[in-house]
């Protein structure tokens, strides 16, 4: 074998590489065990938080049949998002928040009366045209997620129920 000079990371000499010590490699071997960490730590979180996902509760729809009616006809409606239907929508969220959130002390009531008060607080400062698309869509999830689904659960303008004119 021919005498060639002793090389050193970062050389241009492609043969034998020499190193000074353990310590050269202690960069790399820091690596390779994140690297074969990484996985572990990953599916080990994802079994933690699904173990803390809260047991869904469905309530009687019937017996909150007034308040989502309400709210239906605040959300649906096709007239425009004055400040009064903004303050009637804000304050019948919450009220339908607080009353879930009464049922019982299970989480997923909390979640979901929690998500009810967000729902509330953007309703109040949202654009009217983020309030057309996204509140509707918001609303829906989460009387879905508290509920059954009914028949006069309304899922746009043409879903509410004109009142009467006399003559």
């Amino acid at each position: 074998m021919p005498n060639r000079p002793k090389a050193y990371f970062g050389s241009q000499y492609t043969g034998n590489i020499r190193l000074n010590s353990m310590r050269d490699l202690q960069p790399a071997r820091t690596l390779l065990l994140v690297l074969a960490l990484t996985p572990l730590v990953g599916c080990q979180t994802a079994t933690v938080s699904s173990e803390k996902l809260p047991e869904p509760v469905l309530l009687n729809a019937e017996d909150y049949q007034k308040e989502i009616v309400e709210i239906d006809r605040l959300v649906f409606a096709e007239r425009p998002f004055d400040d009064a239907r903004r303050e009637s929508l804000t304050t019948k969220l919450r009220e339908l928040a607080e009353r879930v959130k009464g049922t019982s002390d299970a989480r997923f009531l909390q979640v979901e009366s929690n998500e009810l008060k967000t729902l509330a607080e953007g309703s109040r400062h949202m654009p009217e045209a983020g309030l057309r698309t996204q509140l509707p869509r918001q609303w829906m999830r989460v009387r879905n997620n508290l509920f059954d689904d009914r028949a006069w659960f309304a899922r746009s303008a043409a879903d509410l129920d004109q009142p009467t004119t006399t003559q």
